[in-house]
């Protein structure tokens, strides 16, 4: 059975990528914040590449010259097209739908502490259901499976980036009677809450962890060590 998982991502560029967070980082800051999480996935994917083909999808596409140098050999990239994200997604499934894949996967960039099992379970849990959803703790999703393209679930009705995307891709599914399956849920890092409750919570699990993500908390703790983080961090 051909299976492949799509990483989407934003092409690392100050002031286009995790713009929530320059409340306490600049845009630079950022843009290098992003390239620590995709290092980190990519140490992920090396151990599970044997098993499932990875794919990443970017935008914009005329700046991918600046990302194509460090993206692994065995990764293969291609630009996303659609009018909003719900659109980029169905037209990354349907891309390699067409290719052939019998069961394809695709997740989002910001979720650097992932392991290798949880991927692969997240595959088991798709052999017995049409589509799999792997919540994040702010009520979206960061990964989502399936064994043929749903183009419902991917509405411009779904608020992308809000609150109610879980809920509201569980009550279209639920609408064609498909059968769910859930990933393991995880904090997607979008804000600076989101940034501090990585901090604190990395310490107290990277020791049991298979890949740590060390490129994203090496990064992070060079910027903490500044006074002027500090003061970022704990502001109200």
């Amino acid at each position: 059975m051909m299976k492949a998982l799509i990483l989407m991502t934003r092409v690392p560029m100050p002031g286009r990528t995790k713009t929530r967070l320059m409340k306490i980082l600049s845009g630079e800051e950022c843009a290098n914040l992003h390239k620590c999480f995709l290092l980190d996935l990519f140490n992920v994917f090396e151990f599970i590449k044997e098993d499932i083909d990875i794919y990443l999808t970017y935008t914009p596409e005329e700046s991918f010259f600046l990302m194509k140098d460090y993206i692994p050999g065995y990764i293969k990239c291609f630009p996303q097209h659609g009018k909003n994200l719900g659109e980029k997604m169905f037209n990354g499934f349907r891309y390699l739908f067409n290719k052939g894949y019998t069961k394809l996967a695709l997740m989002g960039a910001d979720i650097p502490d992932i392991q290798p099992d949880d991927i692969k379970k997240s595959f088991e849990v798709l052999e017995n259901s049409d589509v799999v959803l792997g919540p994040t703790t702010d009520g979206g999703y960061y990964f989502i499976g399936m064994k043929k393209a749903y183009e419902n679930l991917f509405e411009d009705k779904l608020k992308w980036g809000n609150k109610s995307v879980l809920e509201g891709t569980i009550d279209i599914a639920n609408g064609l009677d498909l059968e769910i399956g859930f990933a393991n849920k995880f904090r997607d890092i979008d804000t600076k809450e989101d940034l501090i409750a990585f901090i604190e919570e990395i310490d107290n699990k990277k020791d049991r962890l298979d890949v740590v993500p060390y490129n994203t908390i090496n990064y992070l703790n060079n910027l903490w060590s500044d006074k002027h983080y500090v003061k970022g961090y704990s502001k109200g």
